[in-house]
């Protein structure tokens, strides 16, 4: 089998696109007859999941420094020996003998996602970008094998294969407690009607950039595979920020845009901005406003007055506030 993926390559020439370019939704894409999907996504469940990775083969491009696997918990985390993290790469060192994780859900909708990652020549950690992709296939053992290409070079699935499988996570029995004698309730106070929950602040505002307008965040809509595919490419794109790495972060939040993501497409003009091209910003603020986003309606028509167009930015300012009073519960009448 490594010999059919590994001649892949010689059918694709080096005038067309990378695979990092044709992925444009939660749909994988078809390359030379199979199906290659920009990650690896599966519902985590409700209760503690583990997750057992190891390696099948590996034919890496030369001059790789390491090559491995992403794994990052979406509305839950992973247990790295009592430590609680939401990503965490795993070389193929490690997964030579194989390695279990435990994912711990935090909430109904949790995924977990698998992607390549690489260590380039001159040490630069990437992924996201080039020709990377993965080809899922079920094995005999009732393991599902991930045959990923990593992203230098041309499409090759048989850079690094993959096993893994799940499996209920064990937990010791708690010890029994004494039976403690039966107190009476103590008498709870009343709330005060007057105490409002504090505003729920996105991505941008934790990284001390001013906020144009706070505001609580919206519920989610029904977990479906669209909807998870891209609240984990804005996670994703969120944890990559926060270590540094702001241009796959801006490619991976570009494809949650693209799937209807709508604060994904705020930071993206929140960037732009700060870049200089307030073309960008503008572009991509309006998208959020169609998304209705009521932070990316208030940036609009910041810069629009700007550019001297008020009679355009006081309209995105009254639907700024009326999308605020709707996601508030409040009426503007």
């Amino acid at each position: 089998m490594d010999k059919s993926y590994s001649q892949w390559h010689t059918q694709n020439s080096t005038n067309k696109p990378p695979l990092a370019a044709l992925y444009q939704s939660a749909e994988p894409i078809r390359w030379s007859g199979s199906m290659i999907y920009p990650m690896f996504t599966e519902r985590l469940g409700p209760a503690p999941l583990a997750l057992t990775l190891t390696l099948l083969s590996a034919a890496p491009p030369a001059g790789l420094r390491g090559h491995g696997m992403a794994l990052a918990v979406v509305n839950g985390f992973v247990d790295l020996e009592g430590r609680q993290a939401d990503n965490v790469d795993v070389w193929s060192t490690a997964l030579h003998g194989g390695v279990t994780f435990e994912l711990t859900p935090t909430g109904p909708d949790a995924t977990f996602t698998l992607t390549p990652v690489w260590v380039d020549e001159l040490g630069i950690k990437k992924s996201w970008s080039g020709n990377y992709g993965i080809l899922v296939e079920d094995v005999p053992d009732g393991r599902i094998a991930l045959w990923c290409s990593i992203g230098e070079g041309p499409p090759n699935f048989a850079n690094l294969v993959v096993g893994f499988s799940t499996a209920p996570a064990e937990r010791p029995e708690p010890a029994a407690l004494p039976e403690q004698p039966r107190a009476l309730p103590e008498p709870q106070q009343a709330p005060n009607p007057q105490e409002q929950a504090p505003p729920v602040y996105r991505l941008d505002e934790r990284r001390g950039e001013p906020a144009t307008v706070p505001t609580t965040e919206p519920p989610r809509p029904a977990n479906t595979p669209e909807v998870g595919y891209r609240n984990a490419l804005y996670d994703l794109a969120e944890a990559m920020y926060n270590r540094g790495e702001e241009d796959q972060a801006c490619e991976l939040w570009q494809q949650a845009a693209a799937a209807g993501h709508p604060i994904a497409a705020y930071d993206l003009g929140v960037v732009r901005l700060r870049r200089g091209d307030v073309a960008g910003a503008e572009s991509w603020w309006r998208s959020a406003a169609r998304l209705r986003e009521p932070r990316a309606m208030a940036g609009l028509a910041e810069l629009l007055a700007r550019q001297g167009d008020h009679a355009e930015a006081e309209r995105w300012r009254v639907h700024a506030a009326e999308e605020r009073a709707t996601q508030s519960g409040h009426s503007m009448s």
